[in-house]
């Protein structure tokens, strides 16, 4: 996995980011797969948890020269060793999913919209190499895009976009290859995000301005302003990590 495109919500540009990358003739940038990975970092936490819980089992166990009669119910191995098996089996998923087109290139990857902190440094450590866009965005504009997502719970989608939003401002750290892009910056054509951009994607400018010059399947409606005085009370620490105004 060469690149991975993570947006903080849905309705963030992730689609308009991938298909930057894919303006490269030699990348190839799926699209979400449904946020499997979460499942991935549940199945650690719950491996882990009867690793520390069975720590005592498993050292009295081979204490006593691997006893049958030993207590050994929640005996587990190591942490380091479920981390790593965990590690494989995402790596053997992605191998075995994104071998279609494999052949015709040399950049693959996908991006999502469900991810926050756990599942990134999950990604980070099956893939060190690999380049990571986080993509954020003012979450009233996010709301006005679209609501259905959330059920049209504007406390639930904000305390979601604010929890992303803190994490994904930790998150970023270049010298990992993690960046942070604003949606408006992009949409904006701000010359430094669009330069870091085309760095990351292989591309030139011409090319990224022949993706930015169409637009696909953009939406904006009016929302209550209930809803918009609730999004920016939840939402204030994450959008002043992001250097957000009201």
């Amino acid at each position: 996995m060469d690149v991975i495109i993570s947006a903080v919500a849905n309705r963030t540009g992730s689609t308009l980011v991938q298909r930057i990358f894919n303006a490269r003739r030699k990348t190839l940038i799926w699209g979400e797969h449904g946020g499997i990975v979460t499942d991935f970092v549940r199945i650690g936490e719950m491996a882990g948890y009867f690793s520390i819980q069975g720590r005592g089992e498993k050292e009295a166990y081979f204490k006593s020269g691997e006893d049958p009669n030993t207590w050994i119910a929640n005996m587990s191995p190591d942490l380091e060793r479920i981390r790593e098996g965990v590690v494989q089996a995402v790596k053997a998923c992605f191998n075995a999913m994104y071998a279609e087109h494999r052949d015709n290139h040399d950049r693959i990857g996908f991006k999502e919209v469900r991810y926050g902190k756990p599942e990134i440094e999950l990604l980070k450590a099956c893939y060190p190499d690999a380049v990571i866009v986080l993509l954020v965005r003012h979450p009233v504009d996010v709301w006005k895009s679209e609501t259905s997502y959330w059920s049209g719970d504007a406390g639930l989608f904000s305390r979601i976009w604010n929890e992303r939003a803190m994490q994904y401002a930790e998150l970023r750290d270049p010298d990992r290859s993690i960046h942070l892009l604003r949606y408006e910056e992009l949409v904006e054509r701000d010359e430094a995000t669009l330069g870091l951009l085309a760095e990351l994607a292989g591309i030139s400018r011409d090319e990224i301005d022949s993706v930015l010059n169409v637009n696909l399947n953009s939406t904006r409606t009016e929302r209550h302003a209930s809803d918009i005085e609730q999004i920016r009370a939840i939402c204030r620490e994450g959008m002043e990590r992001l250097r957000y105004a009201d």
